[in-house]
């Protein structure tokens, strides 16, 4: 598709494009900043200079600044972390003027991209214990440490995962998963004196911890987006306050 051909697609199909590779850049955890910029310059390919967006972390509005004008939106109720998709859809957005799929193949292939699901719930619980059990061991584990770390780190995963299905709150979800990290913490360390706690425990929740949604939020500051970046930070500690709650009941409980 070149730029001629661009200019013959519609404002309704041009905004179209634009909302969907916002909600994709969204849910795959972009900076709001970074959205925003991405819909801006799609719609200046089609001349479309006078869109205006507001993002936030739950919702993305595009409109212009006329009283009978256009208006957009999307709303956005969970949010990962896929940087793969976030680089494709950027590089999309500053190669579209030599785009070689016309309007309906670009929507689809969008769809595909919105639609492309995660790895299974096996295959994000391995990738998590093997993150908990290199941490756990960079801090100074043994072997019997990166062991528990990897049970740890699995199992809290592999619940979190089944009750992501409920849909049930995010702060309880990362509670449950502190609870089963230190669950396991401590029973490995009563089955074995070569277990360290602290270790174990410490490694098992690095992959939990939201620093993603921290450095987003800190970099939507620094880019002027004030809401975005106040929601985020506040997300980031909220999820390792939930953390912290599951371990400190089990280590409160079992302690007494």
């Amino acid at each position: 598709m070149n730029a001629e051909k661009i200019m013959e697609m519609s404002q309704e199909e041009v905004l179209n494009l634009a909302l969907i590779v916002g909600k994709i850049l969204l849910i795959s955890g972009a900076e709001t900043y970074r959205v925003e910029d991405t819909i801006i310059r799609l719609c200046a390919w089609r001349k479309m200079g006078y869109v205006k967006v507001f993002v936030t972390p739950t919702a993305i509005i595009i409109g212009d600044e006329k009283a009978h004008g256009f208006t957009c939106m999307a709303r956005v109720t969970n949010r990962t972390t896929n940087l793969s998709l976030v680089s494709e859809v950027n590089d999309m957005s500053f190669s579209f003027g030599q785009w070689p799929l016309n309007y309906k193949d670009t929507k689809r292939l969008l769809k595909e991209k919105l639609q492309r699901s995660e790895p299974s719930k096996f295959v994000m619980s391995t990738a998590s214990g093997l993150a908990a059990a290199c941490f756990a061991v960079m801090l100074g584990g043994n072997l019997a440490d990166f062991g528990a770390a990897f049970l740890s780190g699995f199992l809290a995963m592999l619940v979190v995962k089944q009750f992501a299905s409920m849909r049930i709150s995010s702060f309880w979800e990362n509670a449950v998963a502190g609870i089963i990290i230190a669950l396991v913490a401590l029973t490995c360390c009563r089955l074995t004196t070569s277990c360290t706690q602290e270790n174990i425990i410490v490694g098992a929740i690095m992959p939990f911890l939201p620093g993603v949604a921290l450095t987003n939020g800190i970099r939507d500051f620094m880019a002027g987006d004030l809401l975005s970046g106040n929601c985020r930070i506040a997300e980031a500690f909220l999820f390792a306050a939930s953390l912290a709650v599951g371990i400190a009941v089990v280590l409160r409980i079992w302690l007494v």
